[in-house]
């Protein structure tokens, strides 16, 4: 039986692949030949990937897999807390292993570069959303996006701190 994400509990972080066979098995799901090539997939990835590329085996890192096989597994394994799902830039979803738990993310518009945040470090900004607006903000599936420090620099500013 299929439960709704608000029924969810995320699942602890699973820093390894039995860690993450683990926390699916404890979810009542199997760990189908399919969903292990996903999971091995994303391990092996160096950041977020679209489904795309991990059907397409990630370089050759990974064997090749069937498309559509590649999103059942990568919702179940985002059901269970195992995933991520994010958007950084005008590309596909992206989908990242939630190694040290879920993160929040930040990118350049300038240069795609990206950067995975610990929540915690961006309660501030939550706040002042929250105090002005009184929207809680998440930038988990959407991140916050602006200018890299390489970037302003090139354009001719500075991050102050």
């Amino acid at each position: 039986m299929e439960r709704s994400r608000a029924d969810l509990t995320p699942a602890p972080p699973a820093v390894t692949p039995a860690g993450a066979v683990e926390a699916l098995r404890a979810s009542g799901r199997r760990v189908s030949a399919a969903r292990r090539l996903v999971l091995e997939a994303l391990f092996c990835a160096d950041g977020p990937m679209s489904a795309d590329q991990i059907a397409a085996g990630i370089g050759g890192r990974v064997p090749r897999s069937d498309l559509t096989s590649v999103y059942r597994n990568l919702e179940t394994l985002e059901e269970v807390g195992l995933v991520s799902h994010v958007h950084l830039g005008h590309g596909p979803g992206l989908y990242a292993l939630n190694r040290d738990g879920e993160r929040e993310w930040l990118t350049c518009k300038r240069c795609g570069d990206f950067r995975a945040v610990d929540p915690a470090r961006l309660d501030g900004v939550r706040a002042a959303i929250e105090a002005a607006f009184g929207y809680r903000a998440s930038f988990a599936h959407f991140p916050v996006v602006g200018l890299c420090e390489s970037c302003l620099s090139a354009l001719g500013g500075s991050i102050s701190t």
